[in-house]
């Protein structure tokens, strides 16, 4: 048995991550000992997802309600147009 030692922090999803020095450990069985530190701050819980859901439901709907993208014929070629590199003033190429 092996011990390793790291400090990482723990993801909102709950994850852990190896670092890539460790590779050869990816896809073994460990058994794990976390000690967290008591004066760590405390991040603030993520909203809750349905709660996200609705408000991006809600975003949409006032987007679709305003007709803000109703002139976009061909979203490809808009989003190429959008994308364009532009000239910036002052500079010549």
């Amino acid at each position: 048995m092996q011990a390793i030692e790291l400090a990482t922090t723990i993801s909102m999803q709950g994850g852990i991550a190896l670092p890539a020095s460790f590779k050869n450990f990816y896809g073994r069985d460990a058994r794990m000992i976390l000690l967290i530190d008591d004066d760590s701050p405390d991040v603030a819980p993520a909203p809750q997802r349905a709660k996200r859901q609705a408000n991006l439901r809600q975003a949409l709907a006032a987007m679709a309600q305003a007709g803000t993208f109703a002139h976009i014929d061909d979203a490809c070629a808009w989003q190429r147009e959008v994308r364009a590199d532009r000239l910036q003033p002052g500079r010549e190429e």
